[in-house]
């Protein structure tokens, strides 16, 4: 009856009485949630008070925002910890891109040699359990209910958890509601966060305050910094200059979160990349899910879809790259992209960025997302497109002083020396 009646009152009307009910009903009942977690982690930590060895389950869905490496890494490397990784299903676009996913994460995994399991018992054709694992820990990659209630709910809602945000800070939201007061963010034991201004998010947006919150840095951009890296990632670039074409997928026109600009640049790209193939070799790396809402999309669908990931695939001055990208990063000359997490990524490889832009895309981005565009190249059409094409051919990195003083002010604000995923080792084991 409840829900009847929901559906009957006008959008404009339940747009109003949304902030009441978040302060008078979904707040509480966060704070009420968090209060409880806080007995329960308690109680949780002193059953594994003592123990010799710590089981970690790391919660995989996508192998393209597996970020936590080095965290990973290092535990294999240390005693005290004993990692492992279950692949959990994609839930969100149905049971066939669910295989796939799952698939495609569970033999990016296994090719690295890490300690694996999947989620779906195949013999027995059903889904284990955490309790079947016994993990002490359990490592969220994802704050977002996007697979199986096991995986999710059920797993920050009797575990101890953590979770290391997938991407820097960029982006601005539903007043920050889904990126720091979800239920998740409130129930879960431990949160690493990148910097200072999502500390404060936390404190004066989720019900949880500063508690649990740990300023550490971010573990992708330990990676990106790193002194080594594989420069076979770009395969036939030759001595051409090396662009990494990375759209995002929020391609809905919708007022929540929308800051795509592939279906008004795509095809420009595409000219671009045809009129200087003689320079320049690019790697189209589109967001993961992109593909499945051009697909569905009504003018693009199927043919279009295919045809488009194919001309990239195809051309000879150009690869598809939708994986593991710290390589492909540091061995490129540059970024073309709409991509909120990566622009602040892409900072720290101290390369010339060109951000595309469209009518309302600055409402959507936070404090340190305003920070990171200050310091690269913008577009809204065309021509500032090709003039930032032009500048590359001409070696010119007009924003060089300004992204190094922007870089050298987040390290500054960190106020340690150590490395990220060292710190989150060092909080654990506290």
């Amino acid at each position: 009856m409840l829900d009847f009646l929901k559906k009957l009152l006008p959008t404009t009307f339940k747009d109003w009485l949304r902030p009441f009910k978040m302060k008078l009903v979904d707040n509480p009942k966060k704070r009420k949630l968090f209060l409880h977690m806080q007995r329960k982690h308690q109680e949780l930590l002193h059953q594994i008070k003592g123990k010799e060895k710590i089981k970690v389950v790391f919660l995989a869905i996508h192998k393209s925002v597996w970020k936590v490496d080095p965290v990973f890494q290092k535990m294999l490397n240390d005693p005290f910890f004993e990692p492992v990784i279950l692949v959990c299903p994609y839930t969100v676009y149905g049971e066939e891109r669910m295989k796939q996913d799952m698939q495609e994460c569970y033999e990016y995994f296994k090719e690295k040699g890490y300690p694996l399991l999947s989620s779906y018992h195949a013999e027995e054709q059903r889904w284990i359990t955490l309790e079947e694992i016994q993990p002490d820990i359990v490592f969220f990659t994802n704050p977002h209910n996007l697979t199986r209630k096991e995986y999710y709910e059920d797993a920050y809602l009797n575990y101890l958890s953590c979770y290391a945000g997938y991407g820097m800070p960029i982006s601005k939201y539903e007043n920050y509601q889904a990126q720091f007061n979800q239920v998740f963010h409130n129930a879960i034991w431990k949160i690493f966060v990148q910097t200072v201004e999502m500390v404060e998010n936390y404190k004066n947006i989720s019900q949880r305050g500063r508690v649990g919150i740990e300023l550490v840095g971010d573990c992708l951009v330990e990676q990106l910094r790193g002194t080594r890296f594989d420069q076979s990632t770009w395969k036939n670039a030759k001595q051409k200059i090396k662009i990494i074409y990375a759209p995002h997928h929020t391609i809905e026109d919708n007022k929540i979160f929308s800051i795509s600009t592939f279906l008004e640049n795509a095809f420009f790209i595409k000219e671009i990349a045809l009129k200087y193939k003689d320079d320049i070799y690019w790697s189209f790396k589109p967001h993961p899910l992109l593909k499945e809402k051009l697909l569905i999309h009504p003018d693009w669908g199927k043919q279009r879809t295919e045809d488009y990931y194919g001309f990239w695939t195809e051309f000879e001055s150009s690869q598809v790259d939708e994986g593991e990208y710290i390589d492909l990063f540091k061995n490129s000359d540059a970024m073309i992209l709409d991509s909120s997490s990566f622009l602040g990524e892409y900072l720290f490889v101290d390369k010339p960025i060109l951000y595309l832009l469209k009518k309302d895309s600055l409402n959507y981005f936070s404090s340190f997302g305003h920070k990171c565009l200050s310091v690269s190249s913008q577009a809204l059409g065309n021509k500032e497109i090709e003039n930032f094409i032009v500048q590359l051919l001409n070696d010119t990195d007009v924003n060089q002083h300004k992204r190094r003083v922007l870089i050298d002010d987040y390290d500054r604000s960190l106020s340690y020396k150590i490395d990220t995923s060292t710190r989150i080792l060092k909080i654990l084991k506290q």
